[in-house]
């Protein structure tokens, strides 16, 4: 059983970075990932260090700490825990390349918990990662196009 699994992904939006990196926030995926509703024990919503945030898939509860949210820089990065599953890291850069569209770069280091459910990285391995990232290149640009534009 992989026990480690790394993935790595890269799509192309019409914003700029710094428009970009807002989506992949805790509030800003509100925005495009369907059931997406992160709870925070401290009360309130916060993009400071340490922060503390729960969402849910099916029936995972899943606990993401905020290592740093940097909008002018265009990046965030995350701890994720999915208790009795997997556990690590999430990276997420928006770099410019031309005006008013940037690249977005996705990294997962994702370690699992337990030896019970082979299957619990297989969204990280290359095909379903590619799928991952081709569904949230398409999400969000479907989000940015406006509302008059097919």
């Amino acid at each position: 059983m992989i026990k480690r699994q790394t993935a790595h992904g890269e799509f192309v939006l019409p914003v700029s970075a710094v428009t970009a990196i807002g989506l992949f926030t805790p509030e800003g995926e509100r925005e495009w990932v369907p059931g997406w509703n992160p709870t925070y024990p401290e009360g309130e919503p916060s993009e400071t260090a340490g922060t503390v945030f729960i969402t849910t898939h099916g029936h995972a509860q899943i606990a993401w700490v905020i290592h740093h949210i940097d909008r002018a820089e265009g990046s965030a990065a995350y701890s994720r825990v999915t208790a009795g599953h997997h556990a690590g890291t999430v990276t997420v850069r928006c770099t410019d390349h031309e005006t008013d569209r940037c690249t977005v770069t996705v990294d997962y280091d994702m370690t699992a918990l337990t030896d019970t459910n082979p299957a619990v990285l297989e969204a990280y391995n290359t095909e379903s990662f590619a799928a991952m990232m081709e569904h949230w290149a398409t999400t969000v640009t479907s989000i940015l196009r406006p509302k008059n534009q097919p």
